[in-house]
């Protein structure tokens, strides 16, 4: 299964299971990266993407967009140090500001096999600004047309006939022009679910 580019997606959602999606290696360390989705422009100009960093080892580093400010989020997984210079821990739900083109990830006192697993939002400023956003979900209500991804941590979320759960995530078509930022999208129904979503 490959990466949806939002760009071309004409579905009202489109479910990706993460963990099929294509991945690389990091630039250094033990783990890899996958692209969950992405907005560009004309000559392929970058508005925004949305990674899944899975770390293996005690430390990975990860390139980023040069021009871009990044949003990390952790998911899964044993606490991460972020880096470089003076680190700070990204524990599981919290979500922490990023500068520069270099991201390093460092887990001091592993003590478990499994992965630590984080988001990393990155965005143009002069083309997308957008959050994310940790909520819970429960029955049925109506999205936000701001909302442009959903990715599941626990319980289920279903929209448009296709029904996403645990590390799997609901990619929505690009936000339409000229409508207002409060435009209700998508009605979605959630069965004790906690997200986290790509707002703006």
């Amino acid at each position: 299964m490959n990466p949806v580019p939002l760009a071309a997606s004409t579905a009202p959602a489109e479910l990706l299971q993460l963990r099929s999606l294509p991945r690389r290696g990091l630039a250094a360390g033990g783990g890899h990266v996958r692209e969950i989705c992405a907005e560009r422009g004309r000559n392929d100009q970058l508005h925004w993407m949305l990674q899944l960093v899975e770390l293996r080892g005690p430390v990975g580093m990860l390139h980023l967009a040069p021009d871009a400010s990044h949003v990390l989020a952790g998911i899964g997984g044993p606490q991460v140090d972020v880096g470089p210079g003076a680190s700070v821990g990204l524990r599981k739900e919290r979500v922490l500001r990023h500068t520069g083109a270099l991201l390093e990830l460092r887990r001091p006192r592993l003590r478990a096999a499994e992965l630590s697993r984080i988001l990393v939002l990155s965005s143009v400023p002069s083309r997308a600004t957008p959050a994310l956003i940790f909520a819970d979900l429960h029955g049925p209500s109506e999205l936000s047309g701001t909302v442009r991804a959903v990715v599941v941590r626990s319980g289920r979320v279903s929209m448009g006939g296709g029904t996403a759960a645990a590390m799997e995530a609901l990619v929505l078509p690009p936000a339409r022009t000229g409508v207002d930022d409060a435009a209700r999208g998508p009605g979605i129904v959630a069965e004790d679910a906690r997200a986290l979503m790509v707002v703006g």
